[in-house]
């Protein structure tokens, strides 16, 4: 019996891409990878809507001038980034 496929999308094929958002920005994925990237997008309201987020997110957060922010949100801020480096280099 043949697979059948379909339009469904897994909640782990979401999160996947949530994982490989920055990658994709940044334009460094594998060409196959960033088509499965793409057709999951043209596929997925709700990684489109987080896309846009993250994207508006980064821009944002490249204006702020890292002397204007008080020590200690800058210190969490860099002790949060840490932390998740940490636990993607863990989870590969």
């Amino acid at each position: 019996m043949a697979a059948r496929k379909t339009n469904r999308l897994s909640p782990k094929t979401c999160k996947q891409i949530a994982d490989l958002v920055s990658d994709y920005l940044n334009g460094t994925l594998s060409s196959r990878v960033k088509r499965d990237f793409d057709t999951h997008l043209s596929r997925c309201p709700d990684c489109v809507a987080f896309l846009n987020t993250y994207r508006e997110t980064v821009t944002a957060t490249n204006a702020i001038r890292a002397e204007a922010m008080p020590g200690a949100v800058r210190r969490n801020f860099l002790a949060f980034l840490h932390k998740r480096a940490r636990g993607k280099r863990a989870s590969t």
